[in-house]
């Protein structure tokens, strides 16, 4: 195997550990920390150096490729000229040699392995790109619906507070203040039921979001 071969062939396994990597489960890892690492990667990636010798590999992927079809291409005319019968009277060495036809077969054996390997190569940097935009845009989501289940969870419980704080003013209060404290009760739960429900819409939408990516990714 040739060196640009190699190369080919150790991308491809880092792609497959890269895509078997993304579907372990890693629920007991905190969302921020995951997020985290997600984004200090993201940064590392967008380095200049990282991203030229991406470029290169990709280059020397598609140029593995390109060469390999070309190859393929100049053995099935070379295979179909040995093969031509002139006149009925024109036969190759090859038919009464059979070692030259087992090279033959192996030479054709050895391009198609690369064929397969290279073009295989090329199609994992799209399935990993593409995974790990969705398991990013998961994250966001999970992250977003803990932010806002945080957010109802803090307004539940001051709307609590304040029910019964006002309760209990109410109790100790005279005719008028009560009526008054009845009054800004009223006043005020509505707007913070209100400011509640937009938040547990946001908090749903969220959720629904985050399963459509679970859908996709599964």
């Amino acid at each position: 195997m040739s060196l640009f071969n190699q190369l080919v062939y150790y991308l491809l396994i880092g792609e497959l550990i890269l895509y078997v990597s993304t579907l372990v489960p890693l629920s007991f890892v905190p969302i921020p920390t995951r997020k985290r690492i997600m984004n200090s990667i993201s940064k590392l990636t967008q380095s200049e150096p990282v991203v030229w010798t991406a470029r290169i590999v990709f280059f020397v992927v598609a140029g593995v490729f390109l060469d390999t079809v070309s190859r393929l291409y100049r053995m099935e005319n070379e295979t179909g000229v040995l093969h031509k019968d002139v006149a009925g009277t024109h036969h190759h060495h090859l038919d009464n040699n059979p070692l030259s036809e087992l090279q033959a077969k192996a030479r054709l054996f050895y391009t198609q392995r690369n064929l397969y390997l290279s073009l295989f190569a090329i199609f994992m940097i799209l399935v990993d790109y593409r995974r790990v935009r969705d398991v990013y845009l998961q994250l966001t989501y999970q992250e977003q619906i803990a932010e806002q289940t945080s957010k109802v969870r803090l307004l539940t419980r001051q709307v609590e507070s304040m029910s019964g704080l006002a309760a209990a003013t109410s109790k100790n209060a005279l005719p008028k203040s009560g009526s008054t404290t009845t009054t800004t009760t009223t006043a005020v739960l509505p707007a913070t039921e209100r400011v509640i429900g937009s938040d547990v819409k946001a908090a749903e939408a969220l959720r629904k979001r985050g399963t459509n990516v679970e859908t996709s990714l599964d």
